[in-house]
């Protein structure tokens, strides 16, 4: 243990270090110890994070838990620091990715603590997705992309790099042109050309530099627009460059140009939106139904790329797309659909197709048929997300979720992982059995078609059924579940979907609940039956004493009657007084002894088992009995013990026992809030037509701070070794639980408190008749 010094030193060192300092018990999963820093990285207080067991095991993300925890348990076996990286979730509910630079702690043996530092590393695991990211898109474009593709040193121009497209623009292989040089392997028609590129590169990146260079196995020379950027590749000067081959393009232009008016006349009343655009992307043409569609001046958006119009998320998809139209050649096509800005900045979903015809004389771009398809996307869009909403709900369920064919044996058509881990196979294993494989009687159940049938006309009846059965395991065992079915009909088919959860541990749950309650309703009767034992003495003893003082008196009359037979001087007169007075001394024995017994089976009636079945019952005299009882306590306190008696019974329905245990509970409390020379009156009132049970003191009231819990378990205001908490809040249960009525409270500090219940049955009107019960 530190002395507070240490530990005021420790903390001072561990606010030096960047990271949450921390140490745990492996033991109670709680973690003992954390530094200040948690509550700027992470948002939550030392409190919170030290005080209940497991915290910070409940913020790992779903995704991460089972994978950190069975590296903890296995660094946990190692005598050595070890480290892991995990998504947590902040205070505001967002993850950060933590790294946890973990050190066990060994004491003879046994692993005693675990202790470590936790660093923020969510900006170094955001750069590294990112390079990442950034690093396979562009593998991804260079080796897939319909351009040609090359890095080729500035001086010698011996090729590094390059992707198919490139190899095919020249007619050879990878291992042929990858390491060659212009003095080995010259691609240039003119080499001049090369070094007119190399001198512009120097000044800036070229777009479209058009020169012609060879396909080798032909020796044919193909028109090419090059596109060049300067990299410095390791200390070396690079050149990359992009390569288009626009030979056929060129062929093309004349007949293009031959066809333009042609073109023009077809595409101006067209309802599809038809444009022209370069090899670059610029807009050359657009038809009057761009003002239709897109909301925009035909003539003002002339010169400008169209990129600008389509929606950013797009572009990639676009310009391959493009591309391949592009390098397909004359007549080459693509077909895309993306979105497209309004005028009004909205977004329209637009089908397109790209058709190359920048060769032709009469178009020399690349021609766009668009049409809006918004409405169909809409649909489209509103269906797939239908769609994979249901695949995760299926897949993702922790419920069991079957897919059953509604005809013949019932055949299970699909099921997620946890209909089949539910029940102890496979998804391949349960996909096409009868569904009543399932049922411990399943096979007494496919033998009874009449049975079978039953159940489906109960379903097609219901159209949906929710019952609780139990099912049986692959291993035979057998479990109880909950299942929800309903009919639906797919693709004309009659199918059953079954949903089931398993409600073992909550059966479970409710039987640990049932047994806990009835043990807090013993315990509390108990509790009440201790503060009645001191007035048992008492209400016995006193008429007992008298009892025995009168038998004494009766066994010295009897002597002095059997004394007197025979005696001359005793006349039948005096034998007259002596039988008189041996006769009320007998009848005065006999009302002390009916005292007693009256006590004792009022006693009975109080102590008995409250789990005596519900009944009708007579509250008033159930009240009676109960106050009898209490006197003595009431006596005890100087306290007042009145019933104001009903002229009318009241009949109640529950078990008595529950009841007697409500009145002793309000009585007892209300006797304890007074001071001597106070009183307690119990009454019965109707309200509404519902009997109304009142217990009223006059003494010191509740505070308003506390009367908000005064129903809450454990609570109480009672010095120790006095009160458990559990009283009303155990009468509150009984009350509303079992008799299904509702309690009241009125109190007001220095004059007193009504506890009021109002039962749910109606009752006879009540006159009051007060009665004095205890002085």
């Amino acid at each position: 243990m530190k002395t507070p010094a240490e530990q005021a030193a420790f903390s001072a060192l561990a606010a030096l270090i960047d990271g949450v300092v921390w140490r745990a018990d492996p033991g109670t999963g709680r973690n003992t110890f954390v530094s200040d820093k948690v509550t700027p990285m992470l948002g939550y207080t030392r409190e919170q994070w030290t005080g209940s067991p497991h915290f910070w095991e409940a913020l790992l993300h779903p995704e991460d838990r089972e994978r950190v925890l069975a590296q903890l348990q296995e660094g946990s076996r190692q005598e050595k620091p070890y480290s892991i990286d995990y998504r947590l979730r902040h205070a505001d509910g967002h993850y950060l990715w933590l790294r946890d630079l973990i050190t066990p702690v060994f004491e003879e043996g046994q692993l005693s603590a675990v202790g470590g530092v936790t660093l923020n590393v969510t900006a170094q695991k955001l750069a590294e997705a990112r390079l990442r990211s950034a690093r396979d898109r562009f593998e991804r474009v260079f080796a897939a992309s319909p351009v040609g593709m090359v890095l080729t040193g500035m001086h010698n121009g011996r090729v590094i790099e390059c992707n198919d497209a490139l190899l095919e623009m020249h007619g050879c292989t990878r291992d042929e042109l990858i390491g060659s040089t212009n003095d080995s392997m010259n691609p240039w028609v003119d080499l001049a050309d090369r070094e007119a590129l190399i001198a512009r590169t120097r000044e800036g990146a070229v777009r479209d530099f058009e020169t012609r260079l060879v396909h080798f196995p032909t020796g044919e020379a193909r028109d090419v627009l090059i596109s060049t950027e300067q990299l410095d590749l390791e200390g070396e000067e690079v050149l990359l460059m992009l390569v288009q081959d626009i030979s056929d393009r060129k062929r093309a232009d004349e007949a293009l140009k031959a066809s333009e008016s042609r073109f023009r006349a077809l595409v101006q009343n067209s309802s599809d939106l038809l444009t022209v655009v370069n090899r670059g992307g610029y807009l050359k043409y657009a038809s009057p139904s761009m003002g239709t569609i897109l909301g925009y001046d035909s003539e003002g958006l002339l010169g400008q790329n169209v990129l600008e119009f389509m929606h950013p998320d797009d572009h990639a998809e676009i310009q391959g797309a493009f591309a391949a139209a592009v390098l397909g050649g004359s007549g080459a096509t693509a077909r895309q659909t993306s979105r497209f800005r309004q005028a009004d900045g909205e977004y329209r979903w637009l089908e397109w197709v790209a058709t190359n015809h920048v060769d032709h004389p009469q178009v020399q771009g690349v021609v766009m048929n668009s049409r809006d398809v918004s409405e169909r996307k809409a649909s489209e869009r509103a269906l797939e997300e239908s769609r994979r909403t249901f695949e995760v709900l299926f897949e993702s369920s922790p419920d069991s979720i079957m897919l059953v064919d509604f005809s013949g044996d019932m055949p299970i058509v699909n099921c997620n992982e946890a209909a089949a881990s539910m029940k102890g196979y496979t998804r391949e294993e349960l996909i096409g059995q009868s569904t009543y494989v399932t049922l411990p009687n399943g096979q007494e159940l496919l033998a009874n078609p009449a049975a079978n049938e039953a159940f489906r006309e109960r379903v097609r009846a219901a159209g949906r059924v929710r019952f609780e059965a139990e099912h049986m395991r692959k291993d035979g065992s057998v479990f109880p579940v909950d299942i929800h079915i309903a009919l639906l009909r797919i693709e004309g088919r009659e199918m059953m979907l079954s949903i089931e959860r398993d409600i073992s541990e909550r059966r479970a749950a409710d039987a640990a609940l049932k047994a806990s309650q009835e043990r807090l309703l013993s315990s509390e009767k108990l509790a009440g039956l201790g503060r009645l034992t001191a007035g048992l003495a008492h209400e016995i003893n006193t008429p007992l004493a008298a009892t025995m003082n009168e038998l004494h008196e009766a066994s010295r009359l009897v002597t002095e009657y059997r004394d007197s037979v025979g005696n001359p001087q005793v006349t039948d007169d005096d034998h007259r007084e002596i039988a008189a007075e041996l006769a009320g001394v007998v009848e005065a024995a006999t009302r002390n002894t009916t005292r007693i017994g009256d006590f004792i089976r009022k006693m009975r009636s109080h102590t008995r088992d409250t789990v005596s079945g519900r009944q009708a019952f007579d509250a008033v005299k159930g009240v009676g009995d109960t106050l009898a009882m209490l006197a003595h306590e009431a006596r005890a306190a100087k306290v007042d013990l009145l019933f104001e008696q009903p002229r009318e019974g009241v009949t109640l329905t529950g078990e008595p026992g529950r009841f007697t245990q409500v009145v002793t509970n309000l009585v007892v409390n209300a006797i304890h809030a007074c001071t001597p020379g106070c009183s307690v009156t119990v009454r019965f009132a109707e309200q509404a037509g519902r009997p109304v049970m009142e217990v009223e003191d006059n003494g010191s009231g509740i505070p308003p701070e506390v009367l908000p819990r005064i129903f809450e378990p454990m609570f109480t205001t009672k010095d120790v070794g006095k009160g458990t908490g559990l009283g009303l809040s155990i009468i509150h249960d009984i009350i509303t639980g079992h008799f299904g009525a509702e309690i009241n409270v009125r109190t007001e500090l220095g004059r007193g408190t009504t506890f009021e219940v109002v039962f749910p049955a109606a009752a006879a009107q009540t006159a009051a008749a007060q009665i004095h019960v205890a002085s």
